[in-house]
C-alpha cells in the first residue's frame, strides 16, 4: 500500500486524503451524501497527473461517469484544476501536455466508452462501420414489425395443442396478442441486463423441471418465501406481546391474557417450524394452526378503549398469519410441483420465443445499420471476451488485454448504479493483480433498480473489502457531510438509524454509514430557525376539505389506481399540501410579517434572505401532482415551475392538434372531426354540430358535413318555429363556416402529401392563429410550449427516421400512447427565474438546495408491477401465474409467490433509498409535509413503535410500510418533540428513554384541513386587496375581506355581516337565480334502466312476505339443528360464503332455477330423472354438492308429474331462462310514482299534469328473465318458478299470487310485443307447497 502524507494545512479530512492518495489495489469509496466525492475524485486525478515521483498521463486513465452531464462537469473540473497547477508551475511541459490532451482523454460514460470500443474493433463483430444509434421511435416500430412477422409464421406452422398456442392462451388478451408482445419485449429487455441473456433465459425455464419436492427445498423460491414468512411471524408475535402487555395493564381486559399467551405460543411454534422443519411439511403445520376464542370480560372492570386496542392488535396478528396460510401455504408441496411441471413446456417455449425474437431483431437492425443502447454494451462485451468464454468464466480477449495495458487506473463514479453487464466490461479491461479500479458511490443512494441497476455489486464489495488490500480490496468511508447544516444532518441520522437496516433496506445504517457534520456553516442567524419540520394536515371527516365539503374517504392517498375515488382523494391531498407549502413559503420569505429565513450562500461566503429560487419541492412522481401544485402556488402568488415528464398527450391543445392531424390524414373519422369543429379553431356549437349530423341521415360525419356545406336541409326547428328567414340565415352562416373549413382541410391535405410534416404543423398554427390563441389562456406559456414541442418533435421524427409522412407519425404517436409512453410536457420556466422549482426525487439526485420541501409522503408506493400475470427476477427467473384452462382461472405459482415477495422487499429497500436521497438534498432547511385522512387513527397506529425500546424499528413494522409516512411517522412519534402529537392520538406522553438526549431537534405540527383552507383564503384576499391598493384604488368599505374572523365564520357557516349599501336590483337577480329549480327534476328520480324485480319492489315492501315471529322461530330451529351437526375441530376462519349453515332464500331460489334450466322434460317424470340431473350439475361444476343437497327432489318430481309438467312434455317448443329487454314509458313503468303535493290544489294539479307529460315522453329500459315459455296446442304459455316459503298466517298461496301478478303481467306484455304472439296463460309454481296457480 502506497501512503503519501497529507500536506500541512490541508483542508481535506483524513478519510478524504486516503481516497485521494492511496494506491496498490482495488479501492471502494463509500461516499455519503454531501461528502465531496466529486471533489475527491478530481483531486485524485490531479495528484496522479502532477505527481513529482511518477506522473501519469491523462490518456492513461479511464474515468467513467453515470451521465454525459457528469462527464462534462468532470472534464471541466479537471481542466480548471490543471490550469491552477500550471499557474503554479508554468514551465511544466508535462502539465501543458496534459491540458492539451484533455479533450481526447477517456472521461466519458460507460455507453460512450462502449461506442469507442465498437468503433475501434467493429471488424471483430462484424458490423457495418457506418452504423448509427437508432431512435426510440425507430426501434419501437421495428420491434412491432418483427413480432408480427414472427407470430404470423408461428400461427401458420403450429398444430393444435402445441406449447406455443398454450402459451398464447395463458398470456394473451381476449382480442389480440398485444399482451404477449409486451411480455416478450419486457423479457427480452430484462434478459439483456445479463451478460449471457440466452443462457439466463434457458436456465430460468429449466428450473421448472424440478424432479421432486425435495429438490425445491434448496431453491431460491423456497428461501424467499421462508425469509418473508419469518419476518411476518416475528411481526405477529410482537403484536401479540403488545396486546398481552395491554391486557394485564390497569383497565385492560385481563381475561384475554390467557388466550393471547396461547396465540403467542401458536405463532412461535410456527416460527420454529419454519426454521427447523422441511418446507414440504409446512402446509399441514399452517393449516392446522389456529387461534382460540377470547374469554369474556366484565364491563365495569375494563376500559373499553384499551379493550378495543387489544382486540385490534390481536386481529392484525391473526390476519398476518391467515394471509400466510392462505397465500404461501394454501396448497401442498406436491400441488406446487405439479403446477411447475405443467408450466415447464410453456416456459421453455417462451424462452425460445424471446431468443428467436432477439435474433430476428438483431438481423433487422444489422441490415439497417442500426444499434440500440443495449447493443452497445453487448457488442462491447463480445469484443472484450474471448470466444471460448463461458458464463462461469469470462476470458479477456486481445482487445481487452490492450485496454488493460493502456489504462493505469479505471475510475468509476456512481458505482452503486452499475449493472451486471457493465461490471463485466469493467472487469475485463481492469488489471487483476494488483487491481487498478477506483470505485466511488453510495449504496444508500442507489435508486435506479427500475433501470436494472444492481446495488448488490456495491454491497458485495462493501461487505468483503476491509481496511487493507488483503481481502481483495480497500474500503474507505467518507461520512462527513459538507453540504448541510447540523440540524439537517442530525435529522437524517435520527430517522435512518431507526428505519434503515440490513433486513429490509439491504444495508445497515450504522456508525460507518451515518452522516457526520462537516462544518462550514456560520453561527445561527438571529430570527432564523433551521430545525427540520414535519407538518401533518388532518383530512378526517370533521375537517373541511379543500372545497369546503365532505372529505373524501379513502384508505390512503393512492387507493385503487385509476378510480374516481382515488383521483378525488389525491387531488384533495395535493391541493392541501400545496396550500400548506405556500403558507410556509410566505413565512420563510418574510411575506407574512416575520423576518425572512437567512441562508448561507457559499458563493458569496455570507448569509442572505432566502428567495423563491432557493426552494425546491420534491415529489416521488410529478405525473399528477406537479401540474396541480404549480397551479395552486401560482394562485397564491408564488411563481413555480417544473419539468413535467408526463401529461403531454392529455393537454387539450395537443389533443386538438392531433385530432386535426388525424382528419388531415383521413377525414372519415367521426370523433376527431367533431372535436376539431367544436374546438376554438372553428367554434361550432353543439346545436350546429347537430345540424351537421342531420344534413345526412346515414353515412359518416364527414359526408354529413359535405351535405351541410352545400346548403344543409330543412330542419325540424325551422318547420316548428315559423321564422324561416332567421333559420335560413343561420344555415347560411353554418354553411359558410363549413366551406371555409373544407377549403383549409383540402389545402392541408395537399401539403401533407407533398411537403414536410413540420411545415404542415407550422402552417396550421399560422393559418388558424391557434398558437397565439392558447397563449391568452391560463398557463398560456406552457400551452404554447406544448404546441411548439409538437412541431419540433415532428421535425425530429422526420430527421431521425426513415419512416416519414403524416400517417406513420400518427401511427408512432398511437403506439406510444398505447404502450403508456409520453413525450413530456414542455417546461414553463427556467432555473434562471426566481421561482420555486418542482421536481422528482430522482431528478434531484446529485443536486443541493437551501430549502427543501418533501411532499406526497402519504402517497402509496406503486405496486402495480407486483400483480402482473408474469413476474421476472434476475436471480429467481420466471414467475408466471398458473392458468387453469378448464376453469378459466389463474392463480400464483410457487415462483410467482416467491418473486412477488422478494420484489416487494426490494421495492421497499429502493423506496427507502429514494427517501434518503430526498432528505439529504437540503443545505439549510428541511420541511416534510403530508396530508393524512384520519390523523388521530394514524397516530394511534404509529404508537406501536413506542413499545420498542431498541433504536431500530422492528423489521415487520418496516416491511408493512406502504408509504414514506409509514416509516417517518413511527420514527418521529418517539421523538420528544412529538409530545403534542402523542396526546392528540391518545398515546403515552413519554417517548422511549433512548431518545431523551437526541441531538436531533424537530418541529412537529399538525392542523385540520379547514385551517389550511382558511389560511389560503385569507392570504389570497389580502393579496387581492394589496393589488387594488397598489393600483391606486381602495377596497370596498364596510368590512375587511381578509378579516380572519369573517372568513372563519364564512367557512363554518356562521352569520357574516354584509355591506350597508345594498343593490336591490342585484339582489333580485341573485334571488331569482338561486331559487331556480330544474323543470325536469322528476326525470332525475327515474332510472333509465331497471329490472322487473326492482319495479315490483315499488309495489310491495319486499319480494317475499316477511317472516313473522312464528317463521323466525322455525328458521332459527332449523339453523340450530344444522349447526349442531357441524364438528369444528380446528379454530380456522371459514370463508364468508361457507359460514352460512343453510342457504339463504335467494341462494335457494337461484339453485332451483338452475335445476329447472337443465331438467330434461322429455324423460320419465320421476325422482331418478331429477337425481341424475343433480349429479350431472355437480360433475360439470355448475352446482356444488352442498347446493344440490338443499333441493327437494320429491317436489321437483311432483312438478314433472303434475298437469303443468305434462303440458311441458307435450310442448312444441320450450324456452328456458330467456332474457329480454323492453322499452316502456316511464308513466307505465312506475304507475305509483306520484308528485308530492306541497302547495295549493290548483298548483298541485298543474304540477301533476306536467309530471305526467314528462313521464309519457321518457322511456325506461326494462330487463328481465322469463323462467319458462312454451307453446302447446296453439297456445303460448308463461311459467314462473317460486321458492318462497308458503306461510298460511301470511295469506298462503293466494297472497303470493297477488304479489307476483304485476311481474307476470309485465312479462306477458313484453313477450307479446317482442314475439308478436299473445300469452294465453300465465302460471306460477311454488316448490314449497307444490301448488301450481294460474293467473
Amino acid at each position: 500500500m502506497l501512503i503519501i502524507p497529507k500536506p500541512e494545512g490541508s483542508y481535506w479530512s483524513d478519510d478524504q486524503w486516503k481516497a485521494i492518495s492511496l494506491s496498490g489495489g482495488d479501492i471502494l469509496v463509500a461516499a455519503a451524501a454531501g461528502s465531496g466525492k466529486t471533489a475527491v475524485l478530481v483531486e485524485r486525478i490531479i495528484r496522479k497527473l502532477s505527481s513529482a515521483e511518477a506522473p501519469l498521463s491523462v490518456d492513461r486513465l479511464l474515468v467513467a461517469t453515470f451521465t454525459k452531464a457528469a462527464a462534462s462537469e468532470m472534464r471541466q473540473r479537471i481542466r480548471e484544476a490543471l490550469e491552477k497547477e500550471l499557474a503554479r508551475d508554468p514551465e511544466s511541459e508535462h502539465l501543458t501536455r496534459q491540458l492539451a490532451m484533455l479533450g481526447r482523454a477517456s472521461i466519458t460514460t460507460l455507453h460512450s466508452f462502449c461506442m469507442e470500443v465498437i468503433q475501434r474493433y467493429y471488424t471483430l463483430i462484424p458490423l457495418d462501420p457506418g452504423f448509427r444509434i437508432a431512435s426510440e421511435s425507430e426501434t419501437s416500430l421495428l420491434r412491432q414489425e418483427v413480432l408480427e412477422d414472427l407470430f404470423e409464421e408461428k400461427y401458420a406452422s403450429e398444430q393444435d395443442g402445441s406449447s406455443f398456442l398454450a402459451l398464447i392462451d395463458w398470456f394473451s388478451g381476449e382480442r389480440s396478442d398485444d399482451a404477449v408482445f409486451v411480455l416478450i419485449q419486457k423479457l427480452y429487455d430484462f434478459s439483456r441486463s445479463h451478460s449471457w441473456p440466452e443462457h439466463w433465459l434457458r436456465q430460468a425455464a429449466s428450473a421448472f423441471r424440478a424432479p421432486d419436492p425435495t429438490a425445491l427445498e434448496g431453491s431460491l423460491w423456497v428461501a424467499s418465501i421462508l425469509a418473508d414468512t419469518s419476518i411476518t411471524l416475528d411481526g405477529a408475535a410482537e403484536l401479540l406481546r403488545q396486546a398481552k402487555t395491554l391486557a394485564v395493564s390497569p383497565g385492560g381486559p385481563e381475561p384475554y391474557s390467557v388466550t393471547l399467551e396461547e396465540d403467542l405460543g401458536t405463532v412461535l411454534g410456527l416460527k420454529s417450524a419454519v426454521l427447523e422443519n422441511a418446507w414440504s411439511g409446512l402446509h399441514e403445520t399452517f393449516q392446522t394452526a389456529g387461534f382460540g376464542k377470547l374469554k369474556p370480560c366484565k364491563k365495569d372492570q375494563t376500559d373499553p378503549a384499551v379493550q378495543e386496542r387489544v382486540k385490534s392488535l390481536r386481529e392484525e396478528a391473526k390476519k398476518m398469519v391467515t394471509d400466510l396460510r392462505n397465500q404461501l401455504f394454501g396448497r401442498p408441496a406436491e400441488a406446487f410441483l405439479n403446477e411447475l411441471h405443467l408450466a415447464a413446456p410453456l416456459m421453455e417455449e417462451l424462452a425460445e420465443l424471446v431468443i428467436e425474437f432477439g435474433e430476428r431483431y438483431k438481423s433487422e437492425k444489422t441490415a439497417k445499420g442500426w444499434l440500440d443502447f443495449s447493443d452497445l454494451e453487448h457488442y462491447c462485451l463480445q469484443i472484450l471476451r474471448r470466444t471460448d468464454s463461458t458464463p462461469e468464466m469470462a476470458v479477456p480477449s486481445d482487445a481487452a488485454l490492450e485496454y488493460q495495458a493502456q489504462y493505469d487506473e479505471v475510475l468509476l463514479d456512481e458505482y452503486q448504479d452499475t449493472n451486471t453487464v457493465q461490471e463485466d466490461i469493467v472487469r475485463l479491461i481492469s488489471r487483476q493483480e494488483p487491481g487498478n479500479r477506483f470505485m466511488v458511490g453510495d449504496v444508500k443512494q442507489s435508486i435506479y433498480r427500475f433501470r436494472l441497476a444492481e446495488p448488490g455489486l456495491f454491497l458485495e464489495k462493501y461487505r468483503s473489502y476491509g481496511n487493507s488490500f488483503d481481502n481483495g480490496g480497500l474500503r474507505i468511508n467518507l461520512a462527513r457531510n459538507f453540504r448541510s447544516r447540523s440540524e439537517v444532518v442530525n435529522a437524517v441520522n435520527f430517522l435512518f438509524r431507526q428505519i434503515m437496516n440490513e433486513g429490509v433496506a439491504e444495508i445497515a445504517y450504522d456508525s460507518r454509514a451515518e452522516l457526520v457534520y462537516g462544518d462550514g456553516f456560520p453561527e445561527l442567524s438571529e430570527g432564523s430557525d433551521y430545525r427540520p419540520e414535519l407538518l401533518l394536515i388532518d383530512r378526517s371527516a370533521d375537517a373541511s376539505s379543500v372545497s369546503g365539503g365532505e372529505s373524501v374517504s379513502t384508505e390512503e392517498v393512492g387507493g385503487e389506481p385509476g378510480s374516481d375515488e382515488e383521483t378525488a382523494a389525491e387531488l384533495e391531498a395535493v391541493r392541501l399540501e400545496a396550500r400548506g407549502i405556500a403558507a410556509r413559503i410566505r413565512e420563510l420569505t418574510g411575506d407574512s410579517g416575520k423576518p425572512p429565513l437567512e441562508i448561507f450562500d457559499k458563493h458569496l461566503k455570507e448569509t442572505r434572505p432566502v428567495e423563491y429560487r432557493d426552494m425546491v419541492i420534491l415529489l416521488r412522481s410529478t405525473l399528477s401532482w406537479a401540474p396541480v401544485m404549480i397551479e395552486e402556488l401560482r394562485m397564491e402568488g408564488i411563481p413555480a415551475f417544473g419539468e413535467l415528464s408526463k401529461g403531454y398527450f392529455q393537454a387539450s391543445e395537443v389533443e386538438t392538434m392531433l385530432s386535426l392531424l388525424q382528419i388531415i390524414d383521413n377525414p372519415l373519422q367521426d370523433i376527431p372531426l367533431a372535436a376539431v369543429l367544436r374546438s376554438p379553431m372553428y367554434g361550432l356549437s353543439e346545436e350546429e354540430l347537430a345540424e351537421v349530423r342531420l344534413a345526412a341521415g346515414t353515412g359518416s360525419f364527414f359526408e354529413a358535413l359535405l351535405a351541410a356545406a352545400e346548403g344543409g336541409h330543412e330542419s325540424e326547428f325551422e318547420s316548428e318555429s315559423g321564422n324561416d328567414s332567421a333559420v335560413s340565415q343561420d344555415q347560411t352562416s353554418l354553411a359558410s363556416k363549413l366551406q371555409v373549413f373544407l377549403k383549409q382541410l383540402d389545402a392541408w391535405r395537399n401539403l401533407a402529401r407533398e411537403g414536410e410534416l413540420s411545415t404542415l404543423i407550422w402552417g396550421i398554427y399560422r393559418n388558424t392563429g391557434y398558437l397565439d390563441w392558447v397563449g391568452g389562456l391560463p398557463g398560456g406559456a406552457l400551452r404554447q410550449g406544448n404546441l411548439r414541442a409538437l412541431h419540433d418533435r415532428a421535425r425530429q421524427y422526420e430527421l431521425t427516421t426513415s419512416s416519414r409522412g403524416l400517417f406513420r407519425f400518427l401511427r408512432y404517436v398511437n403506439r406510444l400512447r398505447e404502450n403508456g409512453g409520453d413525450l413530456g410536457a414542455a417546461a414553463s420556466a427556467g432555473a434562471q427565474e426566481d421561482a420555486v422549482q418542482i421536481m422528482t426525487i430522482h431528478k434531484s439526485k446529485g443536486l443541493e438546495f437551501p430549502v427543501v420541501f418533501v411532499a406526497g409522503l402519504s402517497k402509496v408506493f406503486n405496486r402495480q408491477d407486483l400483480n402482473a400475470n408474469f413476474l421476472m427476477h434476475k436471480e429467481m427467473g420466471f414467475g408466471p401465474k398458473f392458468v387453469d384452462g378448464a376453469l378459466r382461472v389463474s392463480y400464483p405459482t410457487l415462483p410467482n409467490l416467491a418473486i412477488r415477495r422478494r420484489a416487494q422487499m426490494e421495492l421497499l429497500a429502493e423506496e427507502m433509498r429514494v427517501l434518503y436521497v430526498a432528505l439529504t438534498r437540503p443545505k439549510d432547511k428541511l420541511i416534510l409535509i403530508s396530508s393524512v385522512k384520519d390523523l388521530a387513527g394514524t397516530v394511534e397506529t404509529w404508537g406501536g413503535a413506542l413499545e420498542t425500546e431498541e433504536e431500530k424499528l422492528p423489521d415487520y413494522l418496516l416491511a408493512r410500510g406502504r408509504s414514506y409516512l409509514d416509516w417517518i411517522g413511527p420514527s418521529l412519534i418517539r421523538h420528544p418533540a412529538a409530545a403534542e402529537l402523542r396526546r392528540f392520538g391518545g398515546l403515552p406522553e413519554v417517548s422511549p428513554a433512548i431518545f431523551g438526549d437526541s441531538a436531533s431537534d424537530w418541529m412537529i405540527g399538525f392542523m385540520p384541513a379547514r385551517e389550511i383552507v382558511l389560511s389560503a383564503t385569507a392570504a389570497a384576499a389580502a393579496a387581492q386587496e394589496l393589488d387594488v391598493s397598489e393600483q391606486g384604488g381602495s377596497p370596498d368599505s364596510g368590512t375587511d375581506p381578509a378579516d380572519p374572523a369573517r372568513l372563519r365564520a364564512l367557512l363554518s357557516g356562521g352569520p357574516v355581516s354584509v355591506l350597508e349599501h345594498r343593490d336591490h336590483e342585484l339582489e333580485d337577480q341573485v334571488n331569482f337565480k338561486l331559487s331556480w329549480s330544474y323543470p325536469f327534476e322528476i326525470s332525475t328520480r327515474i332510472s333509465a334502466k331497471t329490472s322487473v324485480t326492482e319495479m315490483k319492489s315499488l309495489l310491495s315492501d319486499q319480494e317475499e312476505p316477511p317472516i313473522d315471529l312464528f317463521g323466525a322461530n322455525e328458521l332459527r330451529r332449523e339453523l340450530e339443528q344444522s349447526a349442531d351437526q357441524v364438528d369444528f375441530k380446528l379454530h380456522l376462519r371459514r370463508p364468508k360464503f361457507m359460514e352460512q349453515a343453510k342457504m339463504t332464500p335467494t341462494e335457494r331460489g337461484t339453485a332451483y332455477h338452475t335445476v329447472m334450466q337443465h331438467l330434461p322434460f322429455h324423460k320419465e317424470p320421476c325422482e331418478k330423472t331429477v337425481q341424475d340431473t343433480l349429479t350431472m350439475l355437480v360433475e360439470r361444476q355448475i352446482m356444488t354438492p352442498e347446493q344440490t343437497a338443499e333441493m327437494d327432489v320429491a317436489r321437483i318430481a311432483d312438478f314433472l308429474s303434475s298437469p303443468l309438467g305434462q303440458m311441458l312434455q307435450k310442448a312444441d317448443w320450450v324456452r328456458r331462462e330467456m332474457p329480454f329487454s323492453y322499452g316502456l314509458s316511464a308513466a307505465d313503468a312506475f304507475p305509483l310514482l306520484a308528485p308530492p303535493v306541497n302547495g295549493p290544489l290548483a298548483e298541485a294539479e298543474v304540477s301533476g299534469i306536467r309530471i305526467a307529460q314528462i313521464l309519457d315522453q321518457e322511456t325506461v329500459l326494462i330487463q328481465g328473465v322469463v323462467d319458462c315459455l312454451f307453446y302447446v296446442d296453439g297456445r303460448q304459455i308463461l311459467l314462473d318458478y317460486k321458492s318462497d316459503k308458503v306461510l298460511p298466517h301470511r295469506g298462503g298461496v293466494p297472497a303470493l299470487r297477488e304479489t307476483y301478478r304485476f311481474q307476470l303481467e309485465l312479462y306477458a306484455t313484453a313477450v307479446k310485443q317482442i314475439t308478436g304472439t299473445p300469452v294465453e296463460e300465465k302460471w306460477l309454481y311454488f316448490f314449497d307447497s307444490g301448488d301450481a296457480v294460474k293467473l
